[in-house]
């Protein structure tokens, strides 16, 4: 528990900083960072980190786009950006398969399959923490995945911990349960409503509270999903953390599990429903 202390005030000392001046581009380069050593996990996971047909353009990849946002944002045609980035993920794709056809057999199409579906999934998870921070008033949406993500895994741990009778998924991770997960639903919705009327009385944004308490419900569930399906992965593959980089909190893909869910469905959300104006 002391190391696991430690290496959280640590992860917060240079966490706080970056998103505070999250503005310049020291935000998406260190984005692009984690997107890095999250891909490198994954592949890890597989066995393909030492596979330089897939781990080199992958890599590539994990720096590329969570920077792209931060300059097709800035430039005069977005929209051309935005094609190019899934254009980007088909010729991924399409590259995969070609690997797969040129190895004749000795690669299995459900080890490409799951390499171009979690890479893809940490890469657009990763590029949509970008794109919210660029957005008019995204300095407060983009908190809003932070607040969630993790304030439903520490209520929900708390929750589960003091009053949880009946487990939630024991194949997937046997210690999450029922009641936790609703008291993660529960107070992560109290959360961002707190936060709403919070950001609307210190600055000069208008929260739209529907919104928002769409939000509340909808992103602490995206959240759990997200952290179940990565446990699903690891228990699957057999190991128990992704990497040791943070002693005591395991690996990007351990910290980040639910932030790349939560992020692509709040950029969607808040695209076509802002919920501070």
């Amino acid at each position: 528990m002391k190391v696991r202390i430690i290496t959280g005030l640590c992860m917060a000392a240079v966490a706080i900083p970056v998103l505070l001046f999250s503005q310049y581009i020291v935000y998406p380069i260190f984005l692009s960072l984690l997107c890095l050593m999250a891909t490198y996990e994954m592949l890890k996971t597989f066995k393909k980190e030492r596979c330089p047909e897939i781990a080199v353009p992958s890599f590539l990849l994990a720096l590329f786009y969570p920077l792209a946002p931060y300059f097709i944002l800035r430039s005069q045609d977005p929209t051309r950006g935005l094609v190019l980035l899934v254009l980007g993920l088909f010729i991924y794709m399409l590259y995969l398969f070609t690997i797969c056809v040129v190895h004749k057999g000795k690669m299995l199409l459900a080890e490409v399959f799951s390499t171009y579906t979690t890479v893809s999934y940490i890469l657009v998870g990763f590029s949509s923490l970008c794109f919210l921070r660029y957005l008019p008033f995204g300095f407060y949406e983009f908190l809003i995945v932070f607040f969630t993500a993790w304030g439903c895994d520490i209520f929900a741990y708390f929750v589960g911990t003091f009053i949880g009778k009946h487990k939630l998924i024991v194949e997937v991770s046997p210690k999450k349960t029922v009641e936790g997960a609703i008291g993660g639903v529960v107070c992560t919705f109290a959360l961002i409503m707190l936060y709403g009327f919070l950001v609307e009385r210190i600055t000069d944004a208008e929260a739209n509270y529907i919104v928002l308490a769409v939000l509340g419900l909808v992103l602490p569930v995206i959240s759990q999903v997200g952290d179940l399906f990565a446990s699903l992965i690891k228990r699957e593959a057999g190991i128990k953390d992704y990497s040791h980089i943070f002693p005591g909190h395991g690996g990007v893909m351990d910290r980040f599990d639910s932030i790349m869910a939560v992020s692509v469905a709040t950029l969607i959300i808040t695209m076509i429903l802002p919920p501070f104006h």
